[in-house]
């Protein structure tokens, strides 16, 4: 096709071809060792017309450190799709969510390195009535950073099929419905019947500052092994209202063998009401509740509170209480004042550990004059532990400091000096370790690209987010990232 065909292809169509994207490159140097490892992550997107093309690659070579046989991942994705106004239409890698996760959940979570996609065709419909329609089929894989190296959750299930159907619909304007179906043929499935389904349906009703929805979903699975059929249960109810600058939000979650399969990874993600992002067993058997309140008062404070309570059914094995209270105050235009206090209590949530209490007050402090920025954080941990085996004592009582100081010049530059510390030596969770200082540099080249670069320690630990929760182990050495942005 020459530039004469191109000229009237773009005339006839009144578009141009658009491309954005972005990169991160990462070098991690480890002191331990000198091993290393180095990985690239680019996202590329291109539109033409209705036209559009995605480009994923995910590039991870480590050194080969420690005992463990070196691993290095190599991804390569693509989508390619027809969008015009009333119709999606998409071949290749997609991500998409039915509902709010507990029939059918894919995203990518950058921050937390966590991929779940889907590979295969997607298409969606809108239809009248504000109302869409959505078929898909394809095979799942999750991908996930956890002890500083990148696994495929589902590597021995990547042959897994997945159909699905979503329908939503909004009859009128403040009141909504929806249903979906989700089918996976497993190759691990005894018999060739033996497939696992989810059923599932909302409801929506938004009445001036109030919004109630509700959501269900039940699943007609195999048991595992020796086949035979399972059902499975779950339902979240939503309440929100805002009014005069204050809000409360509310959820309750109930949910009963539906986390499938039940082990490493999920093709539904029920959500947790936990604030922090902890659960107990993402779906298999929970059920608990979470509240927030916030406002800002007249003379400018800012207040929230939160509460979240998630237990197994029979409330006696294994559960989840977190409080946390949080208070911001500007102090004219120069100084913000914050203050944290947060307490969890977690029981059989981790492996090794029984039951883990928490405390921790923070305070946060931020200086601005003109180009010139300044912050101080400083955070007290209160921690007590009783681990599985007791053979070696009952409780330990231990103290988790925290302090950080950052400077930042202009827009450019931000310094930030900081250490964490723990007062008990032989805590396995940190390999024995108990003190993390670390220095970092943000550079900011232009409104493009930003430089990172991080030389210390951080003492890792068990982290969760969105109920997906791993083991960060302990790092020493150096970290170098730029971001680039198309």
């Amino acid at each position: 096709m020459g530039i004469g065909s191109l000229l009237v292809l773009s005339s006839v169509f009144g578009a141009s071809l658009t491309i954005q994207g972005v990169n991160r490159a990462e070098f991690w140097a480890y002191q331990q060792d000198w091993a290393t490892h180095y990985e690239d992550k680019l996202e590329l997107s291109a539109r033409y017309s209705d036209f559009d093309a995605e480009l994923g690659v995910l590039w991870f070579e480590p050194s080969k450190h420690g005992p463990s046989v070196r691993k290095p991942l190599h991804l390569l994705d693509y989508a390619i799709g027809y969008n015009p106004e009333e119709l999606e239409v998409r071949l290749g890698r997609f991500y998409t969510t039915f509902g709010q996760g507990l029939t059918l959940s894919s995203g990518a979570d950058d921050d937390f390195r966590h991929y779940k996609s889907l590979h295969g065709l997607f298409g969606r419909l809108k239809l009248p009535l504000s109302s869409e329609v959505t078929l898909l089929g394809g095979r799942l894989r999750d991908v996930f950073f956890q002890e500083n190296t990148y696994k495929i959750m589902n590597e021995l299930d990547t042959t897994d099929q997945v159909l699905g159907a979503d329908l939503t619909i909004r009859p009128i304007q403040f009141f909504g419905l929806g249903t979906r179906y989700v089918r996976i043929n497993r190759e691990v499935d005894p018999t060739a019947r033996a497939f696992t389904e989810l059923f599932g349906g909302d409801c929506r009703l938004d009445i001036g500052p109030v919004s109630a929805g509700a959501e269900f979903a039940w699943r007609l699975g195999t048991k595992p092994g020796i086949g035979g059929r399972e059902t499975g249960t779950g339902y979240i109810l939503n309440l929100s209202t805002a009014l005069a600058g204050f809000s409360i939000l509310a959820q309750y979650v109930n949910y009963l063998r539906l986390g499938f399969p039940p082990g490493t990874y999920h093709y539904n993600d029920p959500p947790t009401p936990i604030k922090s992002g902890v659960s107990i067993n993402r779906g298999v058997d929970e059920q608990g509740f979470g509240v927030q309140a916030s406002g800002t008062i007249p003379n400018g404070l800012y207040i929230e509170a939160d509460l979240a309570r998630l237990f197994v059914h029979d409330d006696t094995s294994a559960g989840v209480l977190e409080g946390e209270f949080k208070t911001r105050q500007s102090l004219g235009t120069n100084w913000t004042f914050e203050l944290k206090f947060n307490h969890m209590l977690q029981k059989n949530i981790e492996l090794g550990t029984y039951e883990r209490i928490t405390d921790r007050p923070a305070i946060l402090l931020n200086y601005l004059t003109g180009p010139h920025t300044f912050t101080l954080e400083a955070e007290l941990g209160w921690v007590t532990e009783l681990p599985t085996d007791t053979t070696h004592g009952s409780n330990w009582r231990y103290h988790e400091p925290l302090i950080s100081v950052s400077y930042g010049l202009g827009e450019k530059w931000l310094f930030t000096i900081g250490w964490q510390g723990v007062d008990k030596d032989s805590l396995k969770r940190y390999d024995n370790q108990t003190s993390w200082p670390v220095f970092e540099t943000v550079y900011n080249i232009n409104e493009r690209n930003v430089l990172r670069l991080r030389i210390g320690a951080e003492k890792g630990g068990y982290t969760c987010s969105g109920g997906v929760c791993r083991y960060e182990a302990p790092f020493r050495g150096m970290k170098l990232q730029l971001i680039s942005r198309i």
